[in-house]
């Protein structure tokens, strides 16, 4: 007979390195591609070093001086690891249903695995392009509801997000900002069958066509995505002061809003490739509307379109030589190129199930007949070399250029 003791077993020992391997291997390609680093956890932080300048390298006499470089640099980072969780419930009435019935038992908990996956999964990718901050909601223009932009239909996909009096900022598509900076904008009201929300303040003028918004935290609990280090303070490091380690950030900041197409993306990489003195991106990263702009564009002048075949199975096509690949949760109008060797997924282990005192895995949860189980995992996604990465941002979202 199949009891909790057997299912704890199953979930140790048969679903765990499947778990493992599809959250960590076949969520995003530049996931896949990234090194997994536990040697440069320290207690609860990770210690890095952004490494820069030039070495001393270079041709002379026989007899003359030796070459002199501006020196190697190093700027010492404690960046505290995230708390990666997910929750796996079972119902003792579900467990008891397949208890006789070892196939029974196998689809159950199998079909509640994948259902952890795919959420792991989504979660990760989320946090992948953002800053750290926990996002709430995605919308374009026309959820506006009024005149002054203050109440706003989020969809039912997002409405469960908010909480009346949470405070709340909101950017655009174009990389600016459209609260204003210097007061609280809160959600003063919540109408959860219109799947609206009211701001406390209407949002400013932009010329955006698509907008996110953010939780206002203390602490921010989300995992370092790619836009971190696009901050003016990423990881504790300001580039104020350390103006050398600034990414290549190009924005387009045409008074109408352009397509993010061929032409405009290969005048992104020639800037890209200037400010690196080099080309180091081995992986583009953008939305499907600006992957279908360039494709069509591609395909009017009878280019050649060149397969990839991508980390993880994932598969994209090559721009100058780089594969492209895009992804829906990328933020539309953006585009990332990326030397993914610069980053790695520093953590304490990988992801594991969290244990009681007596070892098992399995807990009643208080008051319900109902098990729950957590895999965790503390890490977090930190880049040393951000100098050599770009981000193309600021334009359109919703529209992609056909010839």
């Amino acid at each position: 007979m199949i009891t909790i003791a057997t299912a704890e077993n199953a979930l140790k020992n048969i679903y765990l390195d499947t778990v493992i391997n599809d959250i960590n291997k076949k969520t995003n390609p530049f996931l896949t591609m990234v090194e997994e680093n536990t040697r440069t956890a320290s207690g609860k932080n990770a210690k890095v070093s952004i490494r820069y300048g030039q070495a001393a390298v270079g041709a002379g006499t026989e007899t003359g001086d030796l070459p002199v470089g501006d020196g190697q640099k190093s700027i010492e980072l404690s960046v505290p690891l995230k708390n990666l969780y997910g929750t796996f419930q079972i119902s003792d009435k579900a467990l008891k249903a397949a208890s006789l019935d070892p196939n029974a038992f196998a689809s159950l908990l199998g079909g509640e695995m994948q259902n952890l996956v795919s959420a792991a999964q989504n979660n990760l990718t989320n946090m992948l392009y953002g800053d750290g901050s926990k996002m709430l909601a995605v919308f374009d223009y026309t959820a506006f509801e009024d005149a002054e932009r203050k109440t706003i239909n989020v969809g039912k996909k997002y409405i469960d997000n908010f909480v009346q009096g949470m405070q709340v900022v909101i950017a655009s598509n174009t990389g600016i900002g459209i609260t204003d900076p210097d007061g609280d904008n809160l959600i003063a009201e919540i109408n959860v069958p219109a799947c609206t929300i009211t701001l406390s303040e209407g949002l400013l003028d932009s010329n955006a066509d698509r907008f996110y918004i953010y939780a206002v935290e203390e602490e921010k609990t989300n995992m370092n995505g790619i836009d971190t280090i696009f901050l003016h303070n990423f990881y504790g490091a300001n580039v104020n002061r350390n103006p050398e380690i600034i990414p290549c950030n190009y924005r387009d900041n045409s008074a109408e809003l352009r397509v993010l197409d061929e032409e405009a993306v290969l005048e992104f990489m020639d800037l890209y490739e200037e400010h690196c003195q080099s080309m180091p991106a081995d992986i583009l990263l953008t939305h499907p509307r600006v992957k279908k702009s360039i494709f069509e564009s591609l395909k009017s002048t009878r280019s050649n379109i060149a397969t990839a075949e991508l980390a993880g199975g994932f598969r994209g096509f090559t721009f100058n030589g780089i594969p492209l690949y895009s992804d829906v949760r990328c933020k539309a109008g953006n585009l990332y190129a990326l030397n993914s060797k610069s980053f790695a997924m520093h953590q304490l282990c990988d992801w594991t199930w969290l244990s009681n005192e007596d070892g098992s895995i399995l807990k009643q949860q208080p008051g319900k007949a109902s098990y729950m189980a957590t895999l965790v995992k503390y890490a977090d996604l930190i880049c040393d070399k951000p100098f050599l990465q770009g981000r193309c941002s600021g334009f359109s979202a919703l529209k992609w250029k056909a010839e």
